[in-house]
């Protein structure tokens, strides 16, 4: 019987009394030292809270007594092998500085999205952070902004066309040289429309295999949200993205908008140099492909936009709304509008580019370049002096 314990007494537990408290911190233990514990009760709400103090640090807890079960320890005395059993609370402690963190004035937080740009704004790239100003001024209503610049636009570029007639990209009826610089390449032997231009001819293969990611990104981007302000290229766009599943020619089309997008905005340039203006809002390897591919080679000063650049856009940008079309036709209407500029300037460098009007319509239909008349004699285009 000795190696038996024996349970001395039982202390009964009471509501009305403070009880011994098991305490608990929330972030660690109790270092070395002296610590003072004090209940305290407050006088708003009658909750009872554990206190400790330790040095400089206070920390606070709710006691934890439950009125369903009361909870007891034993207490054995070692040489004589007695319990008694004791009622206790609990109570899990942290320090203070958390309340008074809590009772001060909160910073707002920010959405994921606007702390996203606001880390592109201030540590991002020269085209992080333009495309993030760019998405900022079009959450104003884009639409009503949109049409009312287009019209404002639109009015003053056809005003000016007639009085700038003499500045427009001609060339002569017989320079193919010159011809040759500003036309996309194509088979003039062609049987077929769709043989009469290579995608590779119009923008380089190189730069199309290294715009995979981008492709992606705008596929799986809300048109709404990207920096395209063309009506016309985003309805391509809409319809590229409202299939279910997209195919390798739907991609190859994307990257040709891509490039259409930066051919636009060199189009509707008056910068004459290229080199401090954005071209795309998208990516700058087409920016920087355009740079060197359209800026005058006759010009002594690198990278300068002359009326050879505009030209050559020109062409380039009928032959890519051609190719991304499924039956290589397009609208004069929708081309007029979208490079504000007349039908019959559109009209004249779609010939050169093998595309002519159906037949009583304002549809260009790409032609084979056998069955396209030569140009008369009042169309010219030459390079201006």
């Amino acid at each position: 019987m000795d190696d038996k314990t024996l349970i001395e007494s039982v202390c009964n537990h009471k509501r009305d009394t403070y009880l011994p408290t098991i305490v608990k911190f929330q972030n660690g233990s109790l270092g070395s030292g002296n610590a003072d514990f004090s209940i305290v009760e407050s006088n708003r709400d009658q909750r009872k809270r554990a206190l400790v103090l330790a040095g400089q640090q206070i920390y606070m807890g709710d006691l934890q007594d439950s009125t369903e079960y009361n909870t007891y320890i034993c207490l054995r005395n070692k040489s004589t092998n007695k319990v008694q059993i004791v009622p206790v609370q609990q109570s899990l402690l942290a320090n203070n500085v958390y309340k008074q963190l809590e009772k001060k004035e909160q910073m707002p937080v920010l959405s994921k999205e606007h702390a996203t740009k606001k880390l592109l704004k201030e540590f991002g790239s020269r085209k992080a952070s333009r495309y993030v100003n760019n998405s900022e001024q079009m959450m104003v209503n884009v639409d009503v902004v949109r049409q009312d610049l287009d019209e404002t636009v639109q009015n003053s570029t056809l005003n000016e066309t007639n009085a700038e007639e003499d500045t427009l990209p001609e060339a002569n009826v017989n320079n193919l040289e010159y011809l040759a610089t500003i036309v996309p390449k194509f088979d003039k032997s062609a049987t077929k429309v769709s043989e009469v231009y290579d995608v590779d001819d119009v923008v380089p293969r190189p730069l199309l295999d290294r715009l995979d990611e981008e492709a992606k990104v705008v596929y799986s981007t809300p048109v709404e949200s990207l920096p395209i302000e063309s009506e016309y290229l985003r309805d391509c766009l809409k319809r590229i993205q409202a299939k279910e599943i997209a195919s390798k020619q739907d991609f190859l089309h994307i990257k040709l908008i891509i490039y259409m997008d930066a051919l636009q905005t060199l189009i509707g340039l008056r910068s004459r140099q290229l080199k401090k203006v954005e071209l795309s809002g998208i990516t700058e390897k087409v920016e920087n492909d355009i740079v060197q591919r359209f800026a005058d080679p006759k010009v002594a000063k690198s990278f300068t936009r002359t009326t050879y650049s505009t030209e050559k856009a020109l062409t380039h940008f009928i032959v890519l709304a051609l190719l991304i079309s499924e039956k290589y036709e397009v609208d004069m209407n929708v081309l007029s509008r979208t490079l504000r500029t007349t039908k019959d300037r559109i009209k004249s460098y779609a010939h050169i580019v093998n595309a002519r009007p159906k037949t009583r319509s304002d549809v260009l239909s790409l032609r084979l370049p056998s069955t396209v008349p030569a140009l008369s004699t009042s169309n010219r285009f030459q390079r201006k002096k």
